[in-house]
């Protein structure tokens, strides 16, 4: 009798209608009516099981490798005879009613025939495997076994010295076997052997895996090499470090050739004010050759277009670049120091309140009284200790005459020295090497 059922009475069913099963003869599987799954299977009653082959009914009795327990049908080890449609019987208690009720089941059972030789997956036969010495290294052998029912595998490793025979039969590892993803296709196992430090003994001996099973057995040998640097790694490594080299290289060039540049850069953007509060009123003082009375006439008119440009380069040129565009206060001895005083007191005290002293070389300079400037500057920097450095600028080439102080001599060859090769008459290249050379050996100042 048929009979229609509430959808909400059917949900949470496992299955609904005929179901169709799979097994093998390795299986252990049990099964039930569909409705039992459902809510509405509380209410059924009285079920019987049916094999369609002969129309018998399924029991414990005709079958002792399966028992029917809460009316699901257990068995303890499928084998072929048991496939075919099985038919579950009940009756189902619903409104006050009794409904009779059928549902069918259909069973295969499939019978598998994988048993052959076991396949060594890896290493290969033959297989040279690298190695470093006095380094672990574990030797692993994977092995595919076919199904069987008695699934007894054998797997080892062994040792086969030319040398040491008392080593030949050493088996090391352990034995590993899972199930394949289908375990009706057969088994995957390994067996490790690990060696604790390979020696040169080691790559003389060969390692042979052998594997086998009811069928037959198997073997697979390996020998050991030692492992070398791979050339095309070296040739890798030598390339980076050649370019590595080069970018230090052509970076260090590039920072020895634009130093001077960097510098200022980093004292314009980072550096910090050296003038304040150091209590100095100057930051350069300028020494340089100039017409005195202690040259004859003829002498003056034979050198007074050198002088004219000692002079223009240290009162018109210096300030009109250091003083305007970059805040420096210099000291220009007769523009600056009022006249009537000592003059050896006057450049001493000149020399104690600036924190730079330029002086501007030329041969009438290394001959003149001005010299003094720079001896007194080298001896004051030497004897006090104060933080005065000297900046010399050599305007004109000039021969040293025998006759210079000793003091000075050694400061020519030690202070630093740049070259004027420029236009005195011209103020347009005040950002030219020259001008950032006196800028670097300036003090560091802010432009305000």
């Amino acid at each position: 009798m048929k009979m229609t059922v509430h959808a909400t009475e059917r949900e949470n069913c496992q299955n609904d209608g005929p179901q169709t099963f799979f097994f093998t003869v390795i299986d252990t599987p049990s099964i039930s009516c569909p409705s039992l799954s459902c809510p509405l299977g509380k209410n059924i009653r009285n079920v019987t099981w049916y094999k369609t082959l002969k129309f018998s009914s399924v029991t414990s009795e005709n079958r002792l490798s399966l028992k029917i327990i809460n009316n699901m049908i257990h068995f303890s080890k499928i084998l072929v005879p048991d496939a075919g449609i099985y038919i579950c019987d009940y009756a189902l208690y619903m409104h006050g009613k009794e409904w009779i009720m059928r549902e069918t089941l259909q069973i295969f059972v499939d019978v598998p025939d994988t048993r052959k030789p076991p396949n060594i997956s890896g290493p290969s036969n033959g297989t040279e495997l690298e190695v470093e010495l006095e380094k672990p290294y574990n030797l692993t052998c994977e092995v595919f076994f076919g199904y069987e029912r008695s699934f007894n595998p054998v797997i080892k490793w062994t040792i086969l010295h030319p040398e040491v025979k008392e080593r030949s039969a050493l088996i090391g590892g352990r034995e590993l076997c899972l199930h394949t993803t289908n375990r009706l296709k057969g088994y995957d196992c390994t067996l490790t052997m690990p060696l604790k430090s390979v020696t040169t003994s080691d790559l003389r001996a060969m390692f042979q895996c052998s594997a086998q099973n009811s069928v037959g057995n198997v073997t697979s040998t390996v020998k050991l090499s030692r492992k070398e640097i791979d050339i095309v790694f070296r040739r890798n490594v030598l390339c980076v470090s050649v370019v590595l080299l080069l970018i230090m290289l052509l970076g260090a060039g590039t920072a020895y050739l634009y130093w001077v540049e960097i510098v200022l850069l980093y004292r314009h953007y980072l550096s910090k004010d050296e003038t304040i509060g150091d209590g100095k009123e100057f930051d350069a003082f300028i020494s340089y050759a100039t017409q005195t009375s202690e040259f004859s006439e003829e002498e003056i008119i034979e050198s007074y277009y050198d002088n004219y440009e000692d002079e223009q380069f240290a009162t018109q040129l210096l300030p009109s670049i250091l003083e305007d565009n970059y805040n420096y206060k210099l000291c220009i001895f007769e523009r600056d120091i009022l006249p009537g005083g000592a003059y050896v007191e006057d450049i001493a005290k000149i020399i104690k309140r600036s924190r730079r002293a330029i002086f501007i070389l030329s041969q009438r300079y290394i001959t003149g009284p001005r010299l003094f400037e720079l001896q007194a500057a080298i001896t004051w920097s030497l004897e006090e200790q104060e933080n005065l450095k000297l900046i010399l600028i050599k305007l004109k080439p000039f021969k040293e005459p025998e006759t210079i102080p000793h003091i000075v001599k050694k400061a020519l060859r030690a202070l630093p020295t740049v070259s004027w090769k420029g236009d005195i008459n011209s103020k347009s290249a005040h950002t030219s090497k020259f001008w950032k050379r006196i800028r670097y050996y300036m003090p560091v100042k802010k432009n305000r």
